[in-house]
């Protein structure tokens, strides 16, 4: 059962009472930062130690930079909590253990909108690995069977142990309600910017066409410049 906190006007979630005390921890900045993974405007990850064990600790900055996408919040879970619950529900009911377990969100809200954001998951001992890609295509297929979608399908967010293990990261676990769309908007995600050689692995239905429709009209040349504008604004500080 998911559980919740308020602590000097935060709200921690978690489904383990262990959790509850470390989130109190982060709250605080007591933690080590063992190394930066990621640190721009849009999001902030670190591989972080509490009491002597590895996290990695992520903030998305895009959700309450943006303004459009914070007023958003008005009416959402948003992305950190909804992380924890979707996951937690594929690994717990679905035993989807290809899945980096995430241990707890956390928010502040001012007026009703989110102004702070951030979960802590599961440190997991792997690297991205190309050689890998059909092995994370089928397994994605799998995840996809479940009515699931990851929204960023790359190598770079799939994790590759030593042994051959492979964790799923970077994503929010969402259900799929419009038909395939979101499938195949993950498998063109893969083939057309990772692996062109890649093998489609479904049927070429309406809802493929309607994908690579979005795929192509998004990497138009004047949609690409309107969306690079628009991140060096807000890079400056523009609310847009």
């Amino acid at each position: 059962m998911l559980k919740k906190i308020d602590y000097k006007g935060y709200k921690v979630y978690f489904y383990d009472d262990f959790y509850e005390n470390i989130g109190i921890k982060i709250i605080q900045k007591d933690y080590t930062i063992l190394k930066y993974l990621k640190d721009t405007k849009r999001n902030f990850v670190a591989l972080i130690e509490i009491e002597g064990k590895k996290y990695i600790y992520k903030e998305s900055r895009n959700e309450f930079r943006i303004p459009q996408r914070q007023f958003m919040t008005l009416f959402k879970k948003g992305e950190a909590l909804t992380t924890l619950q979707n996951v937690t529900t594929l690994i717990e009911k679905e035993s989807m253990n290809c899945f980096a377990r995430v241990y707890l969100a956390i928010n502040r809200r001012e007026k009703g909108m989110i102004v702070e954001s951030s979960f802590l998951m599961e440190y997991f001992d792997g690297d991205a690995d190309y050689s890998y890609r059909d092995k994370e295509v089928e397994l994605l297929k799998t995840v996809h069977e479940k009515g699931v979608y990851h929204g960023d399908f790359n190598p770079g967010n799939f994790l590759v142990s030593k042994s051959g293990e492979i964790k799923i990261i970077d994503t929010q676990a969402k259900k799929m309600f419009f038909g395939k769309f979101r499938a195949h908007y993950d498998m063109l995600t893969m083939k057309i910017d990772s692996y062109e050689e890649m093998i489609y692995p479904y049927e070429k239905d309406a809802w493929y066409y309607m994908a690579l429709g979005m795929k192509k009209l998004k990497r138009l040349r004047f949609v690409e410049s309107i969306k690079k504008y628009k991140k060096t604004l807000r890079d400056k500080g523009w609310k847009i």
